[in-house]
Formats: C-alpha cells, sequence, structure tokens
C-alpha cells in the first residue's frame, strides 16, 4: 500500500471530504454524549420502522386480498409515507444534535 503523502494520489474520501468541507465549512467532530444521543435516535427510528412495517403486514395482507391495485398501492402509499416520516423526523433530530 502506497503511502498518499509522499505519492500525492487522494483517495476518493479524501476527495469527497475536501470538496465537503469546501461547501460547508469544517466539520466538527462529535462529542461522547452527540455520538451516544444520535445512536439513541437512531435506534428508536429503527424500533419505529419494525412497528410500522408489522402494523402494515394485516393492512397489506387485506388489501392483496381484495385483488384491487388501487387499494393495494394506497396502502403502499400510507406505508411509504409512514416510513418517510419517521427517517426525516429522525434526521431532524440528529442534525438538531449535531448543531448543539
Amino acid at each position: 500500500m502506497t503511502d498518499t503523502k509522499r505519492s500525492g494520489m487522494k483517495s476518493a474520501f479524501d476527495l469527497a471530504m475536501e470538496r465537503l468541507e469546501k461547501s460547508e465549512g469544517k466539520l466538527a467532530a462529535l462529542t461522547a454524549e452527540q455520538k451516544r444521543a444520535i445512536a439513541e435516535v437512531e435506534s428508536k427510528a429503527k424500533a419505529k420502522i419494525a412497528e410500522v412495517e408489522i402494523m402494515f403486514q394485516p393492512k397489506r395482507a387485506a388489501a392483496l386480498a381484495t385483488g384491487d391495485p388501487s387499494q393495494i398501492e394506497e396502502v403502499e402509499r400510507q406505508r411509504r409515507a409512514d416510513l418517510d416520516k419517521i427517517r426525516r423526523q429522525a434526521e431532524d433530530e440528529k442534525e438538531r444534535i449535531r448543531g448543539a
């Protein structure tokens, strides 16, 4: 493996981090408390996502049993909307934690 500092070559990760720093400024390192809080947010989001998936199983089965494509699509649309909401809320919370 070649030393990137001696060869002048940078990894894709290094290049991406440089572009990110140019566009958004230097990224601050997270504290242990922030890392813990973000992990907790992610854990809660995963649990909520699992809950939604379980909750929608009977609804999906009922929609499939009808054979009505519009009813199936409506159940899937609602499931996706619920999952997207959970993910957005988790990302918003993580951003709030990073900014604190």
